[in-house]
């Protein structure tokens, strides 16, 4: 039997076509694997420059309302697309957010003028706007905590109260 030209030329198109295939799936597997890690990136780097500017604006006010002295209040706004954390380190004197990202939680610290004399922690606190309130309460039965009883209206209270305060 002989092959026509025609039985060469569907020969060539289906292996065009499987090879055309191929390099489609392969193409596509290569160019998710490509995308996908520096989305990741951009994505721990957004939520690490918000957890660190959270970090100074809520450390700012801390150091004011405790230079400004008993009575004083200060509020803040703090944006953090993912969830995180809040604590307030005795041991170290430390404000922290903590802020989970692709490979585990990161800890972003700023330290206080203001000497903090129990541990705080307020946890998985959801992505979001705040507004946080550091005040230095003239009442004396209002000890030193951070309050996140008002979540729901995207409020997070944190009182300091220097001892003999």
């Amino acid at each position: 039997m002989k092959s026509s030209k025609s039985d060469l030329g569907q020969s060539a198109v289906e292996y065009l076509v499987v090879f055309s295939a191929v390099l489609a799936l392969f193409t596509s597997i290569t160019f998710t694997q490509m995308i996908n890690p520096s989305s990741e990136a951009a994505r721990d780097s957004l939520l690490l420059s918000q957890a660190r500017a959270s970090a100074d604006s809520i450390a700012g006010a801390i150091n004011t309302v405790y230079a400004n002295g008993r009575g004083a209040v200060k509020s803040v706004a703090v944006q953090i697309d993912g969830n995180w954390t809040i604590e307030l380190d005795n041991e170290k004197n430390v404000l922290r957010i903590i802020v989970g990202i692709s490979t585990g939680n990161e800890s972003l610290e700023d330290n206080l003028k203001y000497r903090i004399f129990s541990y705080h922690t307020l946890q998985n606190v959801s992505a979001g706007l705040y507004n946080v309130v550091v005040e230095w309460p003239d009442n004396l039965t209002i000890l030193e905590d951070i309050y996140g009883g008002a979540l729901a209206n995207k409020k997070i209270f944190v009182y300091i109260r220097p001892q003999g305060g």
